[in-house]
């Protein structure tokens, strides 16, 4: 009987020493894929924020400067992981007076309804909700976009794409953020997490 007893427990000591092994092995796997951020400070010290250590930064070669735009911020690129379509974060600051959108409230309107209200096969926008983000109400809306990939022709492909829009307004409330994730449907759940990541460190400096 005492013989049974000593095998039962030196078999249970055995089987909690391999799932200590298997958790263990499991958990550094999953940190393993999870992603590596740093911290991005805006020129201009707009915001900061931490952003994918791996995504590719967009610097455009030609064109109006930050400063001339009166637009800072950051353009990242992830991975296409078998798109057509590279995946995208957005983080930038409207000051007042910029060339793109001269208002919060007209920069949703571009965004949350198709142009010229004319909404094509496959599109759909969500309603404009509240949030706080960094204890500022936000507003925030979704919406799927078609994007059609290379020449034009009579029957170009398409893409689907999932994109998430936050507006923040700055204190005087007439300059804006925007933070914004573009991403291939069909890879949407990869690239959420991270974006959310992104959103809860966000700080604003205005």
């Amino acid at each position: 009987m005492y013989k049974n007893s000593f095998i039962v427990k030196i078999l249970s000591g055995v089987l909690i020493i391999i799932a200590m092994t298997a958790f263990r092995s499991s958990a550094s796997s999953g940190l393993d894929e999870m992603p590596k951020f740093k911290e991005y400070v805006s020129s201009g010290n707009y915001f900061k924020c931490s952003i994918p250590e791996d995504w590719s930064v967009y610097a455009p070669g030609f064109g109006l400067s930050e400063e001339e735009k009166k637009v800072y911020g950051v353009t990242l690129f992830g991975p296409q992981n078998g798109s057509q379509v590279s995946s995208l974060i957005s983080i930038h600051y409207y000051a007042p007076g910029n060339l793109l959108h001269k208002t919060m409230d007209k920069f949703i309107r571009t965004h949350v309804e198709p142009a010229l209200g004319l909404e094509s096969e496959g599109e759909s926008y969500s309603k404009v909700s509240q949030i706080k983000i960094a204890g500022r109400v936000a507003k925030t809306f979704e919406r799927i976009d078609i994007r059609f990939i290379g020449q034009r022709a009579i029957n170009m492909p398409k893409v689907s794409i999932y994109e998430k829009f936050i507006v923040i307004p700055d204190k005087s409330n007439i300059g804006f953020y925007v933070l914004q994730l573009s991403v291939p449907v069909d890879i949407k759940n990869k690239y959420t997490g991270m974006f959310e990541e992104a959103v809860k460190s966000f700080l604003p400096e205005r």
